[in-house]
């Protein structure tokens, strides 16, 4: 009976472990697809999040150019005012470099509110507020005190974004 029961008994634990042991492969591979998912999903969410803050960086660093611009064109527009004895914003130029300034600024500020990184808002948030008095005031660009706190915020907000974009493309050690 024993050389009987001894070979059925192993078949059965033999089958039993057999049936285990495939369960737990199952397993262990369900669980390695997963997480392989998991990790692709996660790196295209990456580079998604990236792409969207490079466009947005971008966007923003056109705005500061086109403000740059605009306070430069007031700033030849003062000049030739101040030679006249006038006052550049009562000049039909002036209005509309004011209110292209204005435009300016505000795009400065919507293109920074899509931004990801603080530390760049808050350099753009800087220049449109130094911006202000650059197209608002009668005296604008000819106020070094004026002139010199946008300039230093242009450039801040500038190395702000290079920094971060340096960031993005793995050049430089990030922050966050």
């Amino acid at each position: 009976m024993v050389d009987v029961l001894l070979p059925l008994v192993t078949l059965i634990l033999g089958f039993f472990a057999s049936f285990m042991l495939e369960l737990l492969r199952n397993r262990w591979t369900a669980q390695n697809v997963l997480d392989v998912r998991t990790a692709e999903r996660h790196h295209a969410a990456q580079l998604e999040r990236a792409a969207f803050e490079c466009d947005g960086l971008r966007a923003v660093h056109t705005a500061i150019h086109d403000l740059l611009n605009r306070v430069n064109a007031i700033a030849i527009l003062l000049a030739k005012a101040e030679a006249g004895g006038m006052d550049w914003r009562e000049s039909d130029d002036g209005q509309e470099l004011r209110a292209a300034a204005m435009h300016a600024t505000a795009r400065c500020s919507h293109e920074s509110a899509l931004l990801l990184h603080p530390p760049v808002i808050e350099a753009v948030e800087r220049l449109t507020t130094a911006a202000y008095p650059m197209y608002w005031t009668r005296a604008s660009g000819s106020d070094p005190r004026h002139r010199r706190e946008f300039f230093e915020a242009e450039q801040a907000a500038s190395r702000a974004i290079a920094t971060r974009l340096r960031e993005l493309y793995g050049f430089a050690p990030s922050g966050d």
